[in-house]
């Protein structure tokens, strides 16, 4: 099978990249010392960084997925059409970059809709993927799983099921399953992880992909194919820019948040250089085409049934 191609249910484990298209001060490590009341006077940096994203994707042939924020779209539609334009797939990232689990589902459902309408105005009319900012749709919100079911999603991706201070959801479900048996159910994608002796392991993306050695990152994403994982490898496109912030992190969020960035393009070059590719939105239809899925039903502040 080619590079860059897309397989079927039985074809090997693809890599999948996705980019979330956000400023480097919408990342919830910066919401303290860069609140949204002053986020129209920060230095804009998207344009360069998602540019470095197209131009490498180009190079190798590789289509990815690029969930873009309102808040971005607004700004920024030439970009967004760009992505279009390139052959790429256009996702949803919220409007304004909210931890879900802080809103009302009524919250929710304005942010979710008023993203939709930026890219609307954008040129994109009906994403089919979601992806919640800092994978924040934790078990007390999965039934809010059921708004993006109602406003025409095809598939999620916000749920990862590894312990964290913020997202953390180490018991969520590691596999897709969808909210019905029907076809216009939602499909829910987690993000990868390696089960390793009862503990979920991540590795794909953002500060995991940074942090890690390229050894260890090649060693888990092969441990979790052989679990029939694909690697759904996420970054930003400020980890693709040399700019570095100055604000007043505490060392953990500086090592988080800014923590080996310079590798970030190094190895997604590395990791573009070799193996079958797909958009997310090309692996949710395959795994919709194929038999088994199991159906999982939201109960309200209670997770997954």
């Amino acid at each position: 099978m080619a590079r860059g191609a897309t397989g079927n249910a039985t074809s090997p484990t693809p890599t999948i990249i996705t980019i979330d298209v956000e400023e480097w001060f919408h990342g919830h490590n910066y919401l303290a010392h860069v609140p949204p009341s002053t986020w129209a006077n920060q230095e804009l940096r998207v344009e360069r960084g998602t540019h470095r994203c197209l131009d490498l994707l180009d190079r190798h042939g590789v289509k990815a997925t690029f969930f873009v924020l309102g808040w971005t779209a607004e700004r920024f539609p030439d970009l967004v059409r760009e992505i279009a334009r390139r052959g790429h797939e256009v996702g949803c990232h919220s409007y304004g970059h909210p931890e879900v689990f802080h809103l009302t589902i009524t919250e929710f459902r304005e942010d979710v809709e008023r993203a939709l309408a930026a890219l609307a105005r954008a040129g994109i009319e009906r994403p089919a993927g979601y992806r919640a900012p800092s994978f924040s749709v934790t078990p007390p919100v999965h039934h809010y799983l059921s708004v993006l079911q109602d406003l025409g999603f095809r598939y999620d991706c916000s749920l990862f099921p590894v312990r964290h201070p913020r997202y953390g959801q180490p018991r969520s479900p590691r596999t897709p399953f969808r909210l019905g048996p029907g076809p216009d159910d939602l499909l829910v994608i987690p993000m990868p992880t390696w089960r390793c002796a009862g503990v979920n392991l991540p590795f794909s993306g953002g500060g995991y992909l940074r942090l890690l050695p390229w050894p260890a990152f090649a060693f888990l994403r092969e441990r979790a194919r052989r679990q029939g994982v694909p690697a759904i490898v996420y970054l930003h496109p400020w980890e693709m820019d040399d700019f570095r912030p100055e604000a007043k992190l505490a060392p953990w969020q500086r090592l988080r948040s800014q923590g080996q960035q310079d590798t970030m393009p190094v190895k997604l070059e590395r990791i573009l250089g070799d193996g079958i590719f797909a958009t997310l939105g090309e692996h949710a239809r395959n795994l919709c085409a194929g038999d088994g899925l199991p159906v999982r039903r939201p109960v309200p502040g209670r997770g997954l049934a």
